[in-house]
């Protein structure tokens, strides 16, 4: 049974009643060292969530009957029902043309991620695919994925370019995610959360990386603006900045480089790094953090160091650093799974104290799967991470993630409207189905 998706913006009173479990995870940054318990969850039991205008408007027992000035409300019956708040997918790249179906099968008879890079696969075969279809194409190729992690809960869809690798092909991916969220069916698609991704790995037009990364450098004005235009209009969250830092892709010179001149124009910056080999990531968002004067408690409101993503080479010291500047880590265990790479360990990030996110790692190579469901049940068995940790991964930690905790990741009065109801009565059933086919309603 597929999923009702409920828009806030059709939608403005909606009242789910009765539900013997809502997760809400109100306290989850109260709670000191104890994420292997459920007590920072926050769950109350035969609850009703109270929704009005776009926003959570109360939280408690029988309120129908205590609220006043309701008019016309929809109400949900959720006496069978957990009710979570709405799922984030901090890092995907769901714009892409093409397959790469053929890798999973090399894969699987021995062959590397960068093996297969190496002989013109992965991220190079996914830009010639992606090169060769016009924006309007593109744009419905996106909105296809999008709304397959919508209905699966996802709320909030934090969406990469990174596969047209010359800077007028990233602005056309970048352009094609802004017309898909400017139709008419943008309400049947996740937020977004756009990441600009030019330096993902080298352009067949420019002899070298520094020259490639000049030529995004020099562009940045044009795609800041374009970013801030979206924000404007309303279609999406503010731009962000991303590099893969690692062996055999871009140095940490390089990178330093092109972060800091998206810190300059105010965005927000990720670095793909760590996941081949301890590449300086870790290092280099802690440098740039201490150049903002970035703390745990104190983050500006744009131009931060929000993430390191994949981080299976950095140490607990390097984790541990990044925590007291408010950095963020993003955890990726299906990509462990598809290209058989090692998995985070939990232990580690837990005696760091960093804030911890899962994300899907979604793209046609690497992580061929659009499911945060699967994702968070590899980071269940094989990082080690604790059923607390996993929902709050793709709850709260994953709003910090992308720098939107103050309005989403928690079901508390004066949230936004923002959260997912799947069949059952405990906080285990999160994971009665590993692939999201529990989900009921999903509401954005």
């Amino acid at each position: 049974m597929a999923a009702k998706i409920w828009s806030t913006k059709k939608h403005k009173k909606i009242l789910f009643k009765n539900s013997p479990c809502v997760v809400t995870l109100k306290d989850w940054d109260c709670l000191e060292n104890d994420s292997l318990s459920q007590k920072g969850l926050s769950v109350l039991k035969n609850c009703d969530v109270l929704i009005n205008d776009g926003f959570i408007s109360d939280i408690g027992e029988d309120l129908l009957n205590k609220s006043e000035n309701l008019g016309e409300i929809e109400i949900v019956d959720a006496s069978k029902y957990v009710l979570i708040p709405g799922m984030i997918d901090c890092h995907s790249h769901p714009i892409f043309a093409g397959s790469r179906a053929n890798e999973t099968v090399l894969k699987s008879q021995g062959m590397t991620y960068e093996e297969i890079s190496a002989k013109g696969g992965g991220i190079v075969a996914t830009m010639k695919a992606t090169r060769k279809v016009t924006t309007q194409e593109l744009s419905e190729l996106y909105k296809s994925n999008a709304k397959d992690s919508l209905a699966r809960g996802i709320v909030i869809l934090e969406a990469k370019t990174g596969y047209g690798l010359n800077p007028v092909q990233e602005r056309k991916m970048l352009e094609a995610l802004y017309e898909a969220h400017s139709g008419n069916d943008a309400s049947e698609l996740p937020l977004l959360c756009p990441t600009y991704l030019g330096p993902h790995a080298a352009s067949p037009e420019y002899r070298g990386l520094d020259n490639y990364i000049q030529a995004l450098v020099e562009d940045l004005p044009n795609i800041a603006a374009l970013g801030e235009e979206a924000v404007k209009k309303g279609i999406s969250f503010p731009l962000a900045a991303d590099i893969f830092l690692e062996r055999n892709y871009f140095t940490k010179e390089q990178s330093e480089r092109w972060l800091g001149a998206a810190l300059q124009h105010g965005l927000d910056v990720h670095i793909h790094s760590d996941e081949f080999s301890r590449s300086g990531g870790a290092e280099l968002a802690a440098e740039l953090a201490r150049r903002l004067e970035q703390t745990a408690s104190k983050r500006r409101q744009r131009g931060r160091v929000l993430t390191v993503d994949h981080c299976q080479y950095s140490t607990e010291s390097d984790l541990g650093r990044l925590a007291l500047l408010g950095v963020g880590a993003v955890a990726l265990p299906t990509t462990s799974f598809f290209s058989k790479i090692p998995y985070v360990d939990a232990k580690r990030f837990r005696a760091s104290g960093i804030k911890v996110a899962i994300g899907s790692d979604f793209n046609p190579g690497s992580s061929p799967m659009n499911n945060i469901w699967f994702s968070s049940y590899l980071a269940l068995s094989q990082c080690g991470f604790s059923l607390s940790e996993v929902i709050a991964g793709v709850t709260i930690n994953a709003a910090f993630a992308l720098g939107l905790e103050s309005t989403y990741g928690s079901i508390e009065i004066g949230k936004k409207a923002a959260l997912v109801a799947f069949d059952g009565n405990s906080v285990e059933d999160f994971f009665s189905s590993l692939l999201g086919d529990h989900v009921r309603h999903v509401v954005v």
